[in-house]
């Protein structure tokens, strides 16, 4: 049987990973001098890509993992470290620096770098997949992980398409509380999750 509880649970931790919202002001710097097709083109593959990222890590990244030796606890509890990392950066506002890069060359070409990867689809939203993935075995259950990742990519168009919008409509320090706020969620499940693994890796914490 389906758990849609874990389902929700999960969905909720990667839109605060990815922060749909909270990362419109990295974009409308990144697109500042774009024209309207550029910024229809770069939406679709930013959205797309991001949808496939996640998909694929979702589907062959635990046998990734299992080739190198990696143990899926251990895997488990470094992914819940590092979800604590980013939503540390979302609640001190220290995030942008690390998506914008510092070659200007790069800017042409968006969609893939930095937007879908790392600004949406990063380190920690491939970790959080994942781990995921380890506790859906069965298809139906794969199929509806699947059917999430493509509605995440349906909240990027939206958002990348709203994006003046929205921007204008909630102004920089209230998409700042909103990620914070996000950041706090994160935080909080990651936490959980780190203690967990500690019991499983180390027996006498329990």
């Amino acid at each position: 049987m389906v758990d849609f509880t874990e389902f929700i649970k999960t969905f909720v931790i990667l839109v605060a990973i990815i922060d749909p919202i909270g990362n419109i002001p990295v974009y409308i710097s990144l697109t500042v001098n774009k024209a309207d097709a550029e910024h229809e083109s770069i939406i679709f593959k930013t959205s797309c890509a991001s949808f496939a990222l996640l998909a694929a890590s979702f589907l062959i990244g635990k046998y990734i993992v299992a080739f190198f030796g990696i143990q899926m606890p251990a895997f488990k509890l470094i992914g819940g470290f590092f979800l604590v990392y980013i939503a540390f950066t979302m609640l001190t506002g220290n995030r942008v620096s690390l998506l914008l890069s510092e070659d200007e060359g790069l800017k042409d070409d968006i969609a893939i770098m930095p937007m879908t990867f790392p600004m949406f689809v990063g380190p920690g939203a491939i970790s959080l997949v994942i781990i995921q993935s380890t506790e859906m075995v069965s298809w139906p259950a794969k199929l509806i992980s699947i059917l999430e990742f493509a509605l995440i990519g349906v909240l990027i168009w939206v958002s990348l398409r709203l994006a003046n919008r929205i921007f204008k409509f909630f102004g920089k320090r209230t998409i700042r509380l909103i990620t914070q706020l996000m950041g706090l969620i994160l935080g909080s499940m990651a936490i959980g999750l780190i203690a967990d693994e500690l019991k499983v890796l180390l027996p006498g914490l329990s």
